[in-house]
Parts: structure tokens; sequence; C-alpha cells
């Protein structure tokens, strides 16, 4: 936990120490995000990420600092576990959940990190970073769930086994493929890499909530890439929705970590029909279908009908007599499940 509070402090990403425990970094060219072996996997040395400001940066320098210890130590091991995972294209355990979580989380943190080292604008210098070193600060709890691999963690969760949301997705595409998105106000990621999709939340499991499966209940489903995208936008749109956080009371001791969910901490004081304390903000469905469009390259009317309201999906043939509303345009369906 001290490990966390250093990575997270403004002045120790400022000055570069290990993005992971606040020490001293190597001298080399610190911690790939996105691994070697995954940018030769996929053929990513050359393609570029975007940045927050609209910038973008080849795959093959998104690092940054990192130590030894921590480097050939909990994430060398997270990696291994990982390239397994997706080798297999399925999530088959808690543990392959847990690993996959992990994974999500140093990808996550670690974009933001290189993005407190770039300039905002390059020609206009005293306009900062792209991301202040204090906002880091907010990804505190994604730095804990990724650091739990250095010693046995127990976790004590209010809405599933884990306090976080990953929902995974078999493929029907290439092998080679890769695309990667997120929200950093929701504090979520979703990556496709061949075979296999998964898309993590650093909500402490909020969306399980409204369902252990996912948007339709469709996690573990084979999709084609653009339904990936589309479930993908899905969550991301639900996570820049939540209106609420959880009290922990996590500890420590030689041997073990323990991180314990107490209760559900709502933002506002909004109350829903029933009574209930508001969770997340009504759902956009202007918001999902700009997200949609952009991360699946296809038109925004494929998802709204601007005209009626009406949204719309590329996932109806997944549900073969299912008790969903059907809509003619399209051959779409309205979003009466998530």
């Amino acid at each position: 936990m001290k490990s966390v509070e250093r990575a997270v402090d403004s002045e120790n990403i400022r000055t570069g120490r290990c993005f992971v425990c606040g020490g001293a970094p190597t001298t080399g060219v610190g911690e790939h995000v996105l691994p070697k072996w995954l940018q030769r996997k996929c053929g990513l040395f050359n393609k570029r990420l975007t940045l927050l400001n609209g910038s973008s940066i080849p795959y093959r320098i998104l690092t940054v600092p990192c130590c030894v210890e921590c480097n050939t130590g909990f994430l060398s091991k997270i990696e291994t576990e990982v390239q397994e995972v997706f080798q297999r294209g399925c999530i088959e355990t808690s543990e392959h959940r847990l690993s996959v979580a992990r994974w999500l989380a140093k990808i996550l943190v670690g974009i933001l990190v290189k993005e407190t080292a770039l300039l905002l604008d390059r020609k206009n210098p005293v306009s900062g970073k792209i991301v202040p070193a204090d906002f880091i600060d907010q990804f505190a709890h994604c730095q804990l769930m990724l650091q739990s691999s250095r010693k046995q963690t127990r976790f004590r969760a209010l809405h599933s086994t884990f306090p976080f949301t990953l929902y995974w997705y078999r493929i029907d595409g290439s092998d080679n493929a890769f695309d990667l998105s997120t929200d950093i106000l929701g504090q979520s990621i979703a990556v496709h890499m061949g075979k296999l999709g998964v898309a993590f939340v650093n909500d402490g499991g909020l969306q399980m909530i409204h369902g252990q499966k996912g948007p339709y209940e469709l996690e573990g489903a084979t999709v084609l890439p653009h339904q990936f995208g589309e479930l993908a936008a899905r969550v991301h749109t639900k996570a820049s929705l939540r209106d609420a956080t959880h009290f922990y009371l996590s500890s420590e001791t030689q041997t073990h970590l323990t991180i314990e969910q107490q209760y559900v901490r709502p933002f506002t004081n909004s109350a829903l029909e029933n009574g209930e304390s508001q969770v997340f903000r009504p759902w956009d469905s202007m918001l999902f279908a700009m997200r949609a469009a952009r991360i699946t390259g296809l038109e925004k009317s494929v998802f709204l009908d601007t005209a009626t309201g009406i949204e719309m999906t590329t996932l109806a043939n997944l549900f073969p007599g299912a008790d969903i509303n059907i809509v003619t345009k399209d051959e779409a369906i309205s979003p009466t499940h998530f």
C-alpha cells in the first residue's frame, strides 16, 4: 500500500520515478505500456495511439519509467499470465479474470503516466502537460488492483468476486487483430487482441449491479470485431455515467493484502423513483451512439435514429427468439437490457 502511495504521488510522477512503486527508475527505456510480445504479434511497432489532446504516439515508444525490481518482478509475472490467457482466447477461471484486470489496469495507468510527461501543445510549452501529475491520484485504486499481484490478496467485494468490472468475449476475426479504447473519466479500457476482447472498469464492480455478464448478458459470446466495439462503447458509456464510488477498508501484513468494500457512497443526493440512491446517471443514447461510431468506424445512424430517438444495435443476430423489442430499421433492437 505504501508503493501505491508513492506511485500516485505527483512529485514522484513529475520527476519520472517508477510508475508502480515511486522508486528510482532504471536508466533504460523503462516499461513498455503495451508489451513487446503483443507489439510483435499484432504488428504494432509503427501503429499509433491517439492521446487525449488529439496527438498520437507510436506504440514502440509508449514507455514509462520503471525500476528493475518491478519490471522483472511482479509486472513480468502479470505479462506471462496474460499472454497465456490471450493465446487461449477465453477467460476460464477467476485467476484469469484477475490477471487480465491487473494487466488492463497497468495499461490504463501507464498511458496516463506517459501523458503526464508530454506537452499539451508543443507550440506552447507553458500550456503544461496533457495530463497533470496530480490527476493520477484518482487512479490509486487502479494501482492497488495492479499491485495486489505482489502478495497474496483477499478480496471482499459487494457485487462480485473482485472489486472491478470486467467482461470478456470471443472474437470471430483475425488472430493478429488489435484495437484499444478508453474512457479516462470513467476509468475504463477495452482491448481486442486476436480472438479475445475484454473490457475493464475501475469502478469497484458497480456495473455488475446491472448484470454479471455485461450488456445484454453476452459475456463469453462469440462476436464480430465491430460487435465487440459496440459492447465496449456500451461499457465505456456506462462508466462515464457512474455517480457513486465505494468506501474501502484495506489492510496489509507481511504476507497478505486485504481489499474490502464496506458500502457504496453516492457522489450526489439524487434518488431513483424507488427511493434508492442513484448509482448511474440516466443513460445517454447520443453519447453512446457517438462513442460506438468512433470505436467501430460505422455511421452514428447505425446506433441511433435521431428522428425517433430509437437506439439500435449491431447485436440483433445474437438474440434468436429472445424477448427483446425488435425494431424494423436496420433489423436492430432497442437497449432494454443495459
